[in-house]
């Protein structure tokens, strides 16, 4: 049986592994992109999922919304992209949302807050 014929780009196959991987790394170690801190994603996306529980609808009013961001300094564009440029670490974002979880947990068992008619 004569030997298998290999595609055209098969030499290129090596360059192409190392090239994504390359990508991979960057990607995972923020590739130069400037994104907002992991606790600041985490305290914010926590207090955004909250804010949403305690509606009707489990959607923040745009007014909510801009709140918590300024009270945590970012944008909503600051959220997309941490999370745009940590995608590609699967494992890292895995921690993130047990972050997240764990958080709303906390926030689950918290004993709420005194009304204000006692």
């Amino acid at each position: 049986m004569p030997p298998r014929a290999r595609p055209v780009d098969a030499p290129f196959g090596a360059v192409r592994r190392a090239a994504l991987a390359a990508l991979v790394a960057l990607t995972a170690c923020g590739g130069g992109a400037d994104t907002i801190d992991r606790d600041v994603f985490v305290a914010t996306y926590v207090d955004l999922r909250v804010a949403a529980l305690q509606t009707d609808s489990a959607r923040v009013a745009e007014g909510q919304r801009e709140e918590i961001l300024e009270r945590h300094g970012v944008t909503e564009a600051d959220l997309t992209t941490f999370a745009e440029v940590h995608a590609a670490d699967l494992e890292f974002m895995r921690d993130v949302w047990a972050d997240v979880e764990a958080a709303m947990d906390r926030e689950a068992e918290a004993p709420a807050p005194p009304t204000p008619n006692g």
